[in-house]
C-alpha cells in the first residue's frame, strides 16, 4: 500500500507548494534509496499553484475543461457552485483514479501522475454547508483508498487554512511534512498545525509531523532554527536536512525551472541537496 504526505502549514510564505513540487519530481526522477517510485501529487489548493508548476497554460485548461480535477472528487456537479451554499453529492462514489490523473513524467519502473486543481474549488472552501459533509469526506477517502492501491507515494499539497480539505487531507495522511522557514512567528505556525494533526477523531491514528526548513542559509543556521530545534516539542519531529536557499529552487512553472534542469548558479549543489532531503524523507516514512 501507498504511502500518503499532506504537504501543510497553516503560516503562508514558507513555500510550500514549491517543497511539494520538488519533492514529488526528485521522489519519480531519482530511485531514491536505490528504489523506483510510482508517485502521484494532488493539488488540494484553490490557488492551483502547482498544477501551474507542472502544466503548460492549455494543458491546464483543457483538464479543467474535461472535469479532471480534484473538485470532481469531492462534487459530482460542479455545474451550479454558489459561494454561499456549498453543494453536498448524492453519490458516495468518486470517479476512479485512472479517469481523472494526468501523467506527466515516465521512467523505467516509475512514473509522476498530477491531479490538478481549480479556483473553483474555492466555491467549497467558502460554501456554507446546509447539509452534512460527510458524502464530500467518503468520497475523498475512497478516492485516496484506490490511490493507495496504485501508487507508492501520494503527495498531498493543501492550502493553508483549516477547512474541509485540511480535515480530510490530515484524515488520510500517514504523514505531513511542515515546510517552515526559520523567522520571526515559525514557532506559532508549528504550533498550530501540531494542534491540527492532533486533533483528528478518537479512535485513529495521527499522521507523523516532519518539520522541514525551507530556504535556510548554506552557510550559517539561524537563531529560529536553533531555537525550534531546542524546543522539546518540536526537536524530535526536525528533518536533519534542510533545504537551502538557491535560486535553482525558485518556483517552476509550465513544467519548466525545476532543479533537476536548472542552469541557475549552483544548480549541481541545489539538486544534491534536494536529493537528500527527499532521501531522508522517503527513510522517515518508510515509503
Amino acid at each position: 500500500m501507498g504511502t500518503v504526505i499532506t504537504i501543510m502549514n497553516m503560516k503562508g510564505g514558507v513555500g510550500k507548494t514549491t517543497v511539494a513540487a520538488h519533492l514529488a519530481g526528485i521522489s519519480c526522477r531519482y530511485a531514491l534509496g536505490g528504489k523506483p517510485r510510482k508517485v502521484l501529487v494532488i493539488d488540494y489548493d484553490p490557488q492551483f499553484n502547482l498544477s501551474q508548476a507542472f502544466l503548460q497554460p492549455k494543458a491546464y485548461f483543457e483538464l479543467e475543461k474535461a472535469r479532471k480535477t480534484i473538485l470532481s472528487v469531492l462534487l459530482d456537479d460542479d455545474v451550479n457552485l454558489n459561494p454561499y451554499h456549498l453543494q453536498v453529492p448524492g453519490n458516495h462514489s468518486p470517479p476512479k483514479v485512472g479517469d481523472v490523473v494526468n501523467r506527466i513524467y515516465t521512467y523505467s519502473g516509475a512514473h509522476l501522475d498530477l491531479l490538478p486543481s481549480t479556483l473553483n474549488l474555492m466555491y467549497v472552501a467558502l460554501g456554507q454547508a446546509n447539509g452534512n459533509t460527510a458524502p464530500m469526506e467518503e468520497r475523498f477517502e475512497k478516492f485516496i483508498d484506490e490511490c493507495k492501491a496504485l501508487y507508492d507515494v501520494i503527495y498531498i499539497d493543501c492550502h493553508p487554512a483549516g477547512s474541509l480539505f485540511t480535515k480530510t487531507s490530515l484524515r488520510n495522511s500517514d504523514h505531513v511534512v511542515i515546510p517552515v522557514v526559520p523567522q520571526r512567528y515559525a514557532v506559532r505556525g508549528i504550533g498550530l498545525m501540531m494542534n491540527f494533526i492532533k486533533s483528528k477523531s478518537p479512535g485513529t491514528k495521527n499522521p507523523v509531523p516532519h518539520i522541514l526548513f525551507n530556504a535556510t542559509s548554506r552557510v550559517n543556521v539561524s537563531p529560529q532554527e536553533v531555537e525550534i530545534r531546542g524546543n522539546k516539542d518540536f526537536s524530535g519531529f526536525c528533518m536533519q536536512n534542510t533545504l537551502k536557499k538557491y535560486k535553482a529552487f525558485s518556483e517552476p512553472e509550465g513544467g519548466k525551472g525545476f532543479t533537476w534542469s536548472s542552469t541557475r548558479a549552483y544548480s549541481t549543489e541545489a539538486l544534491a541537496n534536494l536529493i537528500n532531503v527527499g532521501s531522508e524523507l522517503m527513510d522517515r516514512s518508510g515509503a
